[in-house]
């Protein structure tokens, strides 16, 4: 393969790279011991750490976060449940359990922090900084953290902080650099662009004859050994107390004195109309008596480019159509915006020497008319308006109920919002008759508030809620009365699912008796193009180019690794990327790669080969800290969360 060739897969290579270490450290996370419960101890954990546990609430956060982070990039938008399917889920509980571990070592190792140290660590992020003053700007912060995560409030970013530091302390001691050798780098590259040539026989289910329907009483059977996928989702009735912000708005009134108010604020900072711009050139003088000859030129009616060549000068700064401060040296603009026309002016540098400023044009600033913009204006502030009633009535519910002891219901009177009870739902907003709370054209339904569902199935019964913020900037605040836990589905209601599932079953079980009678008669000596021709209709045979630095598309993992692990015409089986098909493989040539290893890759390898090690020394870590805190999932409460639950 040509050098040519491996530079246009560099970044493929670095990608797939990245991606196998991320699976060798999941890997190594597994081997934790997190295993299934199938009886939740606990309503709110998502995994419990010996006595500890992740709560759901924390476990929801990182998941939703981490596929709005996967959907920015992925050319389809991809579900919760099919980023479960994909393992999302154990990627995000083996962090958070990783995360918990290390805080309960370093209980166990007396460490604690100081709140200057969090203090020092918070200022240290220029995110939450004054643009002016450049200290911290706890405003900012709120601002900040509203607009990155809705649910964090400094409180708990401290107590992130707080984390850090203890997990860099308890940790600094395990993450000693590593040197590994070039070599590595060079055998590793070699070994990931070895190129193999493979053929396929694909077997579908057109392959094999469906057999005929089962009796009731087997799909009954078949039902219950396995009950699922044919399970009626856990149902909850509650109490909602909510107000969004569309049903403040109506009674929001404003005044014309508001109004203009407004209209002046937006003008002053720059939100509406444009500001006054200028153009002009900046031209560098030997001395002051230079720069005054250049500007009495230029203001005797030459143009810069003769000026420039009679003086013999530099060519000139050009600042065009910039706002005040734009210049590199602050005394140039302040010049250009005291001159009322077109002219040039003689200016001191403020880092010593002379230089003659031109202004060669202005574009005035634009202010819209008022009345235009009226319109915008009222909608602008009924809102800000709106958000303050909120705000306002926010905060005395939440003290009603947590300092005067009142009931949502209390609390809704006292402060003229609406509090109704809404019988059993699913997290899907369902009802147990399958119907969804889309709610009227003016009152948005609770299934249109995928947060507002979380919510409702993370809350503990029996507790009257905290207030919290919906969606579209309202409020609300929940108390689950009761709840009914997931039963199995009456028969007619599953029959045709489970049909579908029979014979899925079926097919697969058929394809798998098939294939491994064909590798049979494969290792036997008969060819994969003959084998093919006696099936016929469901059977393809196909020949393409492997490299493990690329992924191969349609092949499930299994009999990828099994055809790089293959002798060359040895035959291998497997699954095909649908988890149904089955691929009969037989490697055809090996060639391997003999071009030297770019030096951008190497680094690359080198690198990763001491991230690793020392990825296998945490490892160790963890496993022994395990070892005493052992570790149980949540699934049920998990596929609750989520909404898989349906």
């Amino acid at each position: 393969m040509s050098q040519s060739i491996f530079g246009s897969l560099k970044k493929t290579i670095l990608g797939f790279l990245f991606g196998v270490l991320v699976i060798m450290l999941l890997a190594g996370l597994s081997m934790f011991g997190v295993t299934d419960a199938f009886q939740s101890q606990s309503k709110d954990a998502a995994a419990t750490v010996g006595k500890e546990k992740v709560t759901l609430r924390e476990f929801d956060d990182f998941f939703r976060r981490r596929l709005g982070e996967i959907n920015k990039d992925a050319p389809e938008r991809v579900t919760s449940k099919q980023a479960y399917q994909r393992g999302l889920h154990r990627q995000i509980l083996d962090a958070l359990v990783t995360e918990q571990l290390i805080q309960i070592d370093a209980d166990n190792l007396g460490i604690a922090v100081n709140n200057r140290d969090a203090i020092d660590k918070v200022e240290e992020l220029e995110v939450f900084n004054n643009e002016i003053t450049g200290k911290l700007d706890k405003a900012k912060m709120l601002e900040v953290l509203r607009r990155i995560d809705r649910n964090k409030s400094p409180k708990e970013l401290e107590k992130d902080i707080h984390k850090q530091i203890r997990r860099e302390q308890t940790l600094a001691s395990l993450q000693a650099g590593l040197v590994t050798p070039r070599i590595f780098a060079d055998q590793q590259y070699k070994f990931m662009t070895e190129q193999r040539t493979v053929k396929l026989l694909r077997l579908t289910q057109d392959a094999v004859t469906a057999p005929p329907d089962p009796t009731e009483e087997e799909l009954q059977a078949f039902i219950k050994d396995s009950p699922a996928g044919y399970i009626a989702p856990e149902y909850r009735r509650f109490t909602l107390l909510r107000m969004e912000i569309e049903n403040v708005l109506p009674d929001v009134e404003v005044t014309n004195e508001e109004i203009k108010k407004h209209f002046d604020y937006k003008i002053k900072i720059g939100q509406l109309g444009t500001e006054e711009t200028r153009s002009y050139q900046q031209l560098v003088a030997n001395d002051k008596d230079q720069a005054d000859k250049i500007t009495a030129a230029l203001n005797s009616g030459k143009d810069i480019a003769s000026v420039v060549a009679e003086f013999s000068l530099d060519a000139p700064l050009v600042y065009d159509d910039v706002l005040p401060g734009a210049s590199s040296d602050p005394k140039a603009g302040e010049a250009a915006f005291k001159m009322d026309k077109v002219s040039a002016q003689t200016v001191a540098s403020s880092f010593g020497g002379w230089f003659s400023v031109v202004l060669t044009n202005i574009t005035p600033r634009t202010i819209p008319d008022m009345e235009a913009e009226r319109a915008n204006l009222i909608e602008e502030l009924q809102t800000n308006k709106a958000k303050q009633i909120l705000y306002d009535a926010s905060k005395a519910i939440q003290d009603g109920i947590s300092e005067d002891s009142m009931t949502l219901e209390d609390a809704g009177r006292a402060n003229g919002i609406s509090v109704a009870s809404y019988d059993f739902m699913s997290r899907l907003g369902k009802t147990e008759k399958g119907h969804t709370l889309e709610g009227l054209p003016n009152i948005a339904g609770v299934a249109t508030d995928d947060f507002l569902l979380k919510e409702i199935f993370l809350a503990d019964p029996g507790f009257d809620g905290d207030v919290f913020e919906t969606t579209k900037e309202g409020i609300a605040a929940i108390r689950v009365d009761q709840i009914k836990d997931s039963a199995p589905r009456p028969f007619a209601d599953v029959r045709e699912q489970a049909l579908q599932a029979w014979h899925l079953q079926k097919a697969n079980e058929a394809l798998a008796t098939l294939s491994e009678g064909l590798i049979a008669r494969a290792n036997g000596g008969e060819s994969l193009e003959d084998l093919a021709a006696e099936i016929g209709k469901g059977a393809e045979i196909s020949e393409i180019m492997m490299i493990r630095a690329a992924r191969t598309q349609g092949l499930g993992d299994q009999v990828i690794v099994r055809l790089f692990e293959a002798r060359e015409k040895q035959i291998v089986r497997g699954l095909a990327a649908n988890g149904l098909d089955r691929i009969i493989g037989q490697v055809l040539t090996i060639t391997p790669n003999t071009d030297a290893i770019m030096s951008a890759i190497s680094d690359t390898l080198t690198n990763q080969a001491a991230e690793a090690i020392n990825s296998d020394i945490q490892t160790a870590y963890r496993a022994a800290v395990l070892t005493e805190n052992p570790v149980q999932t949540m699934t049920a409460n998990i596929e609750r969360t989520l909404g898989l639950d349906q």
